[in-house]
């Protein structure tokens, strides 16, 4: 409780106080007698009778039946409005006048636009210096990929396995040497890189090269199916093209044998019967072979077989090599380029499976065809069906089942993450037309503190998922973020569980 500014009047005597004055039958002289003997003015006592009838007043009037309605208030100061401002700027996608628009209609608050620009700054700097001294000792599987802003690279690595981000910059370049200081400053912070899975930019793949030489880089699996699909879509209008064009023919010499002809111009075609009759069949030729030889493709580079065994580098390159053979013969100029496109990258898609037989070859030794397909069927169900290594195996057989695990969990060869990620990025930066250099850093504390709100992963935030404890909620992080006075305490008691990781061995 506040102390009164009259402390030698107790809440005991107050109350004394206000029951004389509101004795209607009080004796003359006795509030001039009070105010003598307490040491204050009639006023103050007048005023002491005017809030307890006010008070008694409130109480007795009568009131809505039913339960009453919860209600709660809040105190709009500076650090609500830098809290606000903070959240406007990184949860919904808004400029700065948007800002300005919202604290007015909301809280009847004005901000001038050079206020929020400067508020912005220091909660991107503060943002920035909380992320930097981050400790991260995790295994990350790397998924590099650029985003463009008005000409502008935005440089972005993902870890593929919890949907952190581990760097979210904006640049001038995209060189090796731009590209190797992102990589170096993200190892600096405890995180081994198990691989780095990029789309084959040039830039992405030299920096790779110099400045993580033991780390291995996978092509985008991701990019590769979506170019296979762009050529079925190709080869499909073909096909109904010569289709068309077919059937047309077919209808003009059926008119040609018509004994009256029939009114109008006679149908026009583009070549003879025959000809046309032969393309269509060779462009539904070409449709059905690619789409047989390229489902061939993408089932011998998956890790487990149709047997559910660990799939054979060997037997998937020479499956791959005998599928492309068979697509070089075709006269199809798409299916050509395509072709020459993963001969390119041959050795990159089959290195996972060399790198997944070499790390489990030492549990592999001693182990039937039986128990090692029960074992990846596990691996396959884990989520669906809640399992755990113990129940798979007996206890002496575990640390079978969580070699094969680990191994199957960094098998790693896509991605899609950096790419939906940029997806919840794009309307930002449309928004500010350009990259301020305080957006990203909110941006990437945004996300990694943000629980999932579904999908398999729902529940938890990136940093949950990436094996971190005790870390501070979003609304935690706001809060100090917008203490004016305060900056960001260094984040570095969240960290001090180590991460668990399973005994196999990482090889290239």
């Amino acid at each position: 409780m506040a102390d009164y500014q009259l402390a030698h009047l107790s809440l005991s005597t107050r109350m004394k106080l206000v029951f004389l004055m509101l004795n209607p039958f009080r004796p003359w002289g006795q509030v001039t007698a009070l105010s003598r003997e307490y040491g204050v003015s009639r006023k103050f006592l007048y005023g002491l009778q005017h809030k307890a009838i006010v008070s008694i007043r409130e109480g007795l009037l009568p009131k809505q039946p039913g339960r009453k309605a919860a209600s709660h208030k809040i105190e709009v100061n500076n650090d609500f409005i830098r809290r606000a401002i903070a959240i406007c700027l990184s949860i919904v996608p808004g400029t700065v006048r948007t800002v300005q628009l919202v604290l007015e209609l909301l809280f009847g608050v004005h901000r001038s636009i050079g206020y929020i620009s400067q508020t912005a700054k220091q909660l991107g700097s503060d943002a920035l210096e909380y992320t930097r001294g981050l400790s991260l000792p995790l295994q990350a599987l790397g998924e590099a990929d650029e985003i463009f802003q008005g000409r502008k690279p935005c440089l972005t690595l993902v870890d593929g396995r919890s949907f952190l981000v581990l760097s979210l910059t904006a640049q001038r370049r995209r060189d090796a040497t731009t590209w190797g200081c992102v990589l170096l400053d993200v190892q600096k912070q405890g995180v081994q890189l198990v691989d780095v899975a990029s789309d084959g930019a040039r830039g992405i793949r030299a920096a790779v090269q110099e400045a993580c030489p033991a780390v291995p880089l996978r092509p985008d699996l991701f990019h590769l199916i979506r170019e296979a699909h762009r050529v079925t879509k190709r080869l499909e209008k073909q096909a109904y093209r010569a289709m068309k064009t077919a059937e047309r023919a077919r209808r003009a010499k059926r008119e040609k044998e018509l004994p009256t002809r029939r009114r109008g111009a006679p149908l026009k075609v583009k070549g003879e019967l025959p000809l046309a009759e032969a393309q269509e069949s060779q462009a539904i030729e070409d449709v059905d072979a690619w789409e047989w030889l390229f489902r061939e493709i993408r089932q011998a580079i998956e890790p487990i077989d149709d047997q559910g065994q660990i799939a054979s580098s060997k037997r998937a390159r020479q499956t791959v090599e005998t599928a492309l053979d068979l697509l070089e013969t075709s006269d199809n100029q798409t299916i050509q380029d395509f072709t020459d496109q993963l001969l390119e990258k041959l050795d990159e898609l089959v290195a996972p499976l060399e790198w997944l037989k070499q790390a489990l070859a030492p549990w592999r030794e001693d182990l039937d065809p039986q128990t090692e397909a029960f074992i990846t069927w596990a691996w396959q169900h884990q989520k669906a069906l809640e399992l755990t290594p113990d129940q798979v195996l007996s206890i002496r057989d575990q640390a079978v089942v969580l070699a094969f695990w680990n191994a199957l969990s960094l098998f790693h060869r896509s991605s899609s993450l950096a790419e939906s990620l940029h997806s919840w990025l794009r309307p930002y930066l449309q928004v500010h037309r350009g990259v301020p250099d305080w957006l990203l850093p909110l941006l990437q504390l945004v996300w990694n503190h943000h629980p999932f709100q579904r999908g398999k992963r729902q529940g938890k935030s990136p940093m949950a998922w990436a094996g971190m404890h005790n870390v501070p909620t979003l609304a935690q992080l706001f809060n100090q973020l917008a203490q004016a006075e305060k900056a960001i305490p260094a984040p570095t008691d969240f960290f001090k569980v180590p991460i668990k990781c399973y005994p196999i061995s990482v090889g290239v």
